[in-house]
């Protein structure tokens, strides 16, 4: 059986809610996470997404570029294209690493940038890249970001910011899929936002092919496991344990 991802009040206490999606590259949580997303801004969550080779400003070598013609030029569209994105999905912020495509690594110095990120933030939730992935720049997002979920809650490196521990991190999909999910978003209403968010990015058409024919394929099939049209999946860390009465409390919640 297949737990619905049902997100909680939105507000507690007057303040707001957060979560922070981690990624390798722009359009890498639009593919694994876009519909949910949307859905959690539409229901008043605000969403920042962290993506590891990208930034606001400057060139980050990126080498998505599937015509030569597009090197000098690649970064300007990769950063214009994500922010279109965002606007459509709404994501209230994105922050970028800087770090050239193929480059990320689970250094000393990514490690704590992301938990610095984390506590500053101070998200309920963390999504980020699942660890069995074909591509290197995934595995280490996926790495460096579970480990700093446990450091960022410790008191420790008190120059990064104050502790915090996001209640849970989820992995999202991208080509190499989960056996068995632990979680599936029903993301019909904001499925057609997903797909309108993956085509601004345009650079990427003759790198991914056909990704729209994918991604709905694999959201009619996640979603079919929930009695919904489109889902998405995700698979819950248990880098660090939960407390028990606290998941029964939500449970009934949600019944």
């Amino acid at each position: 059986m297949r737990s619905r991802l049902l997100p909680p009040s939105v507000a507690r206490n007057g303040v707001a809610r957060k979560v922070l999606v981690f990624g390798a590259h722009a359009d890498d949580e639009t593919i694994g996470a876009g519909g949910a997303i949307s859905l959690l801004s539409d229901l008043g969550y605000e969403v920042y997404v962290a993506t590891f080779c990208w930034s606001r400003e400057g060139d980050w070598s990126d080498t998505g570029y599937a015509r030569a013609e597009w090197k000098s030029s690649i970064a300007e569209m990769r950063r214009s294209e994500a922010l279109e994105a965002d606007r459509v999905l709404g994501v209230r912020e994105r922050f970028g690493f800087g770090i050239p495509t193929q480059g990320v690594v689970n250094d000393r110095a990514t490690y704590q940038r992301a938990v610095e990120l984390i506590r500053r933030v101070r998200p309920v939730a963390i999504f980020t890249h699942y660890w069995e992935d074909k591509h290197r720049d995934h595995r280490a997002v996926s790495e460096v970001t579970e480990e700093a979920w446990w450091k960022a809650s410790e008191s420790v490196l008190v120059d990064l910011g104050e502790p915090w521990r996001a209640k849970a991190l989820f992995f999202y999909e991208v080509f190499e899929l989960f056996t068995r999910p632990t979680h599936i978003c029903d993301v019909t209403a904001t499925f057609q936002r997903k797909l309108d968010a993956l085509r601004c990015f345009k650079s990427q058409e003759p790198v991914l092919g056909d990704i729209l024919g994918y991604v709905e394929g694999l959201a009619r099939a996640r979603g079919y496991l929930i009695g919904a049209r489109y889902g998405e999946a995700f698979l819950r860390s248990a880098f660090m344990p939960a407390r028990l009465e606290k998941e029964l409390e939500a449970l009934e919640d949600a019944l």
